[in-house]
């Protein structure tokens, strides 16, 4: 059982191919030499998490990345009495080359990073932010999958030894369209890039590429335009807010009242008081 200090959190995803999600604390916990055989991505919250890799021994520092490449046999164990406290990513096997590997309809060879300590302080803090959100209900489906391939491709790009290059987007004005379109008829449901991948015929990772470059913004970030933008035309109509919020696919009011202020700049209540007095 874990002492007093040490807790566990354990989070499986499986419309992300069973992808599992670790948040711990440990203090005298230490890991026996073992090994994945997927990709394991991870960032330290809290103190220093120690281990013996590929013939060196490392220390993981609070805000640094802590990885491994499938197969690679690690231990864990803390650097001092306060331990550490991580949040980890663990791939399923094959999983990582599969991803990138879509926008050329076959796997690309796996990457191997080779280190298993990254200092890149803003992709160990979208990490974390990633991680945490996951287990957030008020935050899409499609918003986490889409901040989960864009993380994937950062952390290639960056850190691998001989990453594969990206293919640019090109002229695909119509298969955008098209996605934009099934936004707005569909805003109150729960899409996927899934969804958006089959009708627009391009992979995922390449229609988060196109996608931006056509519109400027993320689907997840146009989806919520969508849903604001549907949401304030109800409430002049006069709906109420707790009706409006589920009419217009959001999970809660709450959630509704945070992305359309962060949209509009005021809340939905000062919205429709401000119409009241008018």
């Amino acid at each position: 059982m874990p002492s007093a200090k040490e807790k566990i959190s354990f989070l499986k995803i499986p419309e992300l191919g069973n992808l599992e999600l670790l948040h711990a604390r440990f203090c005298s916990h230490q890991f026996s030499p073992h090994f994945h055989e997927g990709h394991v991505i991870g960032a330290i919250e809290k103190g220093q998490l120690g281990f013996d890799y590929r013939g060196e021994k490392l220390v993981a520092s609070e805000g640094q990345i802590n990885l491994a490449d499938p197969g690679e046999v690690h231990n864990g164990f803390a650097v001092s009495e306060a331990g550490w406290q991580y949040r980890m990513f663990y791939l399923g096997p094959g999983q990582l080359e599969a991803l990138l590997g879509e926008d050329r309809g076959k796997n690309t060879p796996m990457p191997f990073f080779k280190k298993g300590v990254l200092k890149d302080k803003p992709l160990a803090t979208a990490i974390l932010n990633l991680h945490r959100d996951f287990q957030d209900p008020g935050i899409s489906f499609l918003e986490k999958e889409s901040r989960f391939y864009d993380l994937i491709t950062h952390v290639v790009q960056r850190h691998a030894p001989d990453p594969p290059g990206l293919p640019e987007p090109g002229k695909e004005k119509k298969r955008v369209a098209g996605i934009t379109s099934y936004i707005q008829e569909n805003y109150n449901t729960a899409i996927t890039l899934d969804k958006l991948s089959q009708i627009s015929r391009m992979s995922k990772y390449y229609l988060l590429r196109v996608f931006s470059a056509h519109t400027g913004l993320t689907p997840h970030a146009y989806l919520s335009y969508v849903r604001a933008a549907r949401a304030k035309e109800m409430m002049d109509a006069g709906a109420s807010l707790a009706d409006i919020a589920l009419a217009a696919g959001f999970f809660d009011q709450s959630h509704m009242n945070r992305i359309f202020k962060k949209i509009y700049g005021f809340t939905p209540g000062r919205y429709c008081r401000a119409g009241r007095s008018g």
